[in-house]
């Protein structure tokens, strides 16, 4: 019996941590820690790579459109694409923490 490779600084909120991941409904609730993580720079491990390239039905079921870690996953692994959410908007990481120092925005960014 192999062992499955569950990255467990994804569950900070459970008492009760899971010893592999069975059910789609696990799965989806891994993924989902997974790509908020990663929406916030904490990088996925090697091994959740290779454990996440089986999981395409997953992915498909349980879509996390507006997700920029969902869609570079569904990227690397050559899977197609999945429509974005109209009207989604995508903070960088470095417009978030200007926010919160109370900079105002670059006003040369809507010339990029």
């Amino acid at each position: 019996m192999t062992t499955q490779y569950i990255d467990y600084s994804v569950y900070p909120d459970v008492d009760e941590l899971p010893e592999a991941l069975v059910t789609e409904e696990q799965k989806a609730d891994y993924l989902h820690r997974l790509c908020s993580a990663w929406d916030f720079d904490i990088c996925p491990e090697k091994e959740t790579f290779s454990l996440l390239r089986s999981w395409k039905e997953v992915f498909d079921g349980y879509p996390l459109p507006e997700s920029p870690a969902y869609h570079t996953f569904r990227q690397m692994f050559g899977w197609e694409d999945v429509p974005l959410v109209k009207n989604a908007t995508v903070h960088l990481t470095y417009e978030i923490l200007d926010r919160l120092e109370g900079r105002e925005p670059d006003p040369c960014l809507r010339f990029v």
